[in-house]
C-alpha cells in the first residue's frame, strides 16, 4: 500500500473503533451492530456470538438492568497491519470505567484491555469482520462524590447519542478531497493535544491561541467566552486560588466531521487533578468529553464553541507513588511542572505558548 493510502485507512479504522466506542457509551445496540460486517463475530467474555446476538443480548440485560449505570470506553496504542488494502488485522488498548450498583453500594470499576479485530473494507467503508476482547487488568472501588463538590457540570447518564451518525462518508485513497480532509483531522487533532498542553503547563497565551477570538465555552457551570474562563476562572488563571499542585488532560476517541471550513468534534478527556488542601493531597480522576465547534479562519482552526461534558469522577486521597514503594531515587526522576520548569521546555526547546 502507498503510504497515503495507509495513513487514510488507519485513521478510518481508528475513526471505527471510536465509533464503536461511542456506541457502547452510549447504549445502543443499533449503532453497535452498525460498525460490523454483517453476521460478524464477538468474543466479549460476557458472551461470544454473531454481532447481531451480541447486541440483543446486550439489549435484554446489561442495557435494561439498573445496575448497570454510565460507562466509557478510552482507546488508544493502536496497530494496524494489513494483509491487503481492505483487511486489516488490529490491536487497541482500552480503559474501560463502569458504574456499578451492587447490594446497597455503588462502585467505580475501571478494566484495562485490548481489543484484538479483524476489520474489512466494504463498499467504501471500513467494518469489523470480527472481534476478541482480553482483558489484561481491572480494579474496583466504592464509589466517591463529586470531584469539584458545588461547582455544577454538564453531565451525560446514558441513551443514545442522535447528533452524529455512523459510518461516516467513503474517501478514496486517490482523491485530492481525501487527503485535503486527512490534514484538516490532523490539524484539528494537534488543536487538541495543545490545547490540553496548555492546562497542564499553565499556559495562558498557548491556551487562548486555541480559540478564535470571541469563542464561548460551557465549563464546570461557566457559561461565557472562553477568554473570560481561561483569564479569571480556570485553574490556570493568574487569579486562581485554587489548592492545585497538578493537572494532566489525557485526549482519545476523537471524532471528526468536516464540513468545509467548519467542523463538529467529540472528544474523549481523562483529567486528574491533583489538589493539597489541610495537609492532606487528593487526586481527582474526571471522565468526560470535549464538544467542540472549530471554524478554519484564514488558514488557522480554532475552537469556536465548546462544552465539556463531565461523564464519571471519583476523588481519593494520594497513595504512595510508584517510585516510593519500588525504591527508586525520586530526585533522579524527570518530573512534570506548571510553568517554564516542566522538562517540555527545557528538553525539547518548546517556547511557550505553543
Amino acid at each position: 500500500m502507498a503510504a497515503v493510502e495507509t495513513l487514510l485507512a488507519c485513521q478510518e479504522i481508528g475513526e471505527l473503533l471510536a465509533r464503536r466506542g461511542r456506541a457502547a457509551d452510549a447504549k445502543d445496540p443499533d449503532a453497535i451492530v452498525a460498525e460490523h460486517v454483517p453476521g460478524s463475530r464477538d468474543e466479549h467474555g460476557i458472551f461470544g456470538g454473531t454481532i447481531e446476538e451480541f447486541a440483543d443480548y446486550l439489549r435484554h440485560n446489561n442495557y435494561s438492568d439498573g445496575r448497570y449505570g454510565p460507562q466509557r470506553h478510552t482507546i488508544a496504542n493502536l496497530l494496524v497491519d494489513f494483509d491487503s488494502v481492505d483487511s486489516a488485522r488490529v490491536e487497541s488498548y482500552h480503559l474501560a470505567y463502569h458504574r456499578l450498583v451492587l447490594g446497597s453500594g455503588e462502585y467505580d470499576v475501571d478494566i484495562g484491555g485490548r481489543y484484538l479485530d479483524v476489520c474489512e473494507r466494504l463498499d467504501g467503508h471500513w467494518r469489523l469482520r470480527s472481534r476478541t476482547v482480553v482483558y489484561d487488568w481491572s480494579r474496583s472501588f466504592p464509589a466517591t462524590g463529586d470531584q469539584l463538590p458545588g461547582q455544577p457540570a454538564k453531565r451525560f447518564s446514558g441513551g443514545r447519542m442522535t447528533n452524529h451518525q455512523a459510518g461516516g462518508e467513503a474517501t478514496s485513497p486517490d482523491s485530492t478531497a481525501a487527503v485535503a480532509e486527512l490534514v484538516a483531522k490532523h490539524e484539528i487533532t494537534e488543536l487538541l493535544y495543545r490545547r490540553a498542553r496548555a492546562g497542564d503547563r499553565r499556559d495562558l497565551a498557548l491556551a487562548l491561541s486555541c480559540y478564535h477570538p470571541g469563542a464561548t465555552e460551557n465549563h464546570e457551570g461557566f457559561a461565557g467566552t472562553a477568554a473570560d474562563f481561561i483569564s479569571e476562572v480556570s485553574m490556570i488563571s493568574p487569579d486562581s486560588t485554587a489548592p492545585v499542585n497538578g493537572l494532566w488532560h489525557f485526549v482519545s476517541n476523537v471524532l471528526i466531521e468536516l464540513d468545509g471550513d467548519r467542523a463538529e468534534v467529540e472528544s474523549y478527556h481523562i483529567a486528574l487533578v491533583i489538589r493539597q488542601e489541610n495537609g492532606v493531597e487528593t487526586q481527582s480522576r474526571i471522565g468526560g468529553r470535549y464538544l467542540d465547534k472549530m471554524e478554519r479562519r484564514e488558514g488557522r482552526w480554532g475552537i469556536a464553541h465548546r462544552d465539556v461534558v463531565f461523564d464519571w469522577s471519583r476523588v481519593d486521597e494520594s497513595g504512595r507513588p510508584y517510585w516510593d514503594l519500588v525504591g527508586l531515587d525520586e530526585a533522579k526522576l524527570l518530573r512534570g511542572a506548571f510553568g517554564p520548569d516542566d522538562p517540555l521546555y527545557s528538553h525539547l526547546n518548546v517556547p511557550r505558548g505553543s
